[in-house]
């Protein structure tokens, strides 16, 4: 038995149904495919994301916020030194020496003296150095009274003699050598203007302070001449205290 194709025997019931006036069997159809329903819905749902995702740009930053923040930022170590900076300046202000007090009239004097003869051994300001310390009381503790000074200054190591005492006997001090007497080559009154400046100045007496001004008033007004040289030789310390004294009697004190 033969078998008869399908496609043949659909044609052949085509044909009858066309004769008879039957209607023709329904054929077979495949399903089809809507490709622009198929093919839009993905093409939508990226178009809805990329509107989602699309940001508006960001406002436009000042000139002077933006070189702030790219300016470089202060050290944490820095910041730490600047914070003690203030600390050790008032601490290295207080470790320097202070100058001596201003000096006027027969005090100025005295002090050009002391800076041309006298600094190269006692120090600019009286510190000390290859002679003694004269400043912050120490000339005072060494010669407690102006007259014992100014004969110290007149006469000098050689017209004290070696091994000899000097000044205050509590301090001890002897002659050592080393210190030219300097009455024969400073007046009276740079001689003593030098032993006042030295004592009101540098040692901060104010006793002596009022003397260098008593005795500057009384030259001031011709009472007292001071133009000439002390006799390192004969000079003694009542002769020197004479000389002083006249000036306190004369001042009324």
């Amino acid at each position: 038995m033969t078998e008869i194709p399908e496609h043949l025997l659909k044609r052949s019931q085509a044909a009858k149904a066309k004769a008879t006036g039957a209607p023709a069997p329904a054929e077979d159809s495949e399903p089809t495919t809507d490709v622009s329903s198929t093919t839009s819905a993905p093409v939508t749902a990226e178009a809805t994301v990329a509107t989602a995702t699309v940001e508006a740009p960001p406002d436009p930053v000042a000139t002077y916020i933006e070189a702030a923040g790219a300016r470089k930022k202060i050290p944490w170590w820095a910041a730490s030194a600047l914070l003690l900076l203030p600390i050790w300046a008032i601490s290295y202000v207080g470790t320097l020496e202070r100058p001596p007090q201003e000096a006027t009239g027969l005090l100025a004097e005295g002090e050009h003296i002391y800076e041309a003869r006298c600094a190269s051994c006692h120090g600019a300001t009286g510190a000390g150095g290859s002679g003694y310390a004269l400043a912050d009381g120490e000339v005072l503790a060494t010669f407690p009274t102006a007259t014992g000074h100014i004969e110290w200054v007149a006469k000098g190591s050689d017209g004290f003699g070696l091994g000899n005492p000097y000044g205050d006997p509590s301090q001890g001090r002897v002659v050592e050598g080393g210190m030219p007497g300097w009455a024969d080559v400073l007046t009276t009154e740079e001689l003593i203007g030098v032993v006042l400046y030295e004592r009101a100045n540098l040692s901060g007496s104010k006793e002596d302070a009022a003397l260098a001004e008593a005795i500057e008033h009384a030259v001031y007004a011709g009472e007292l001449d001071l133009h000439g040289h002390l006799d390192p030789d004969t000079v003694t310390i009542d002769e020197i205290q004479a000389l002083l004294d006249s000036v306190a009697h004369d001042d009324g004190s």
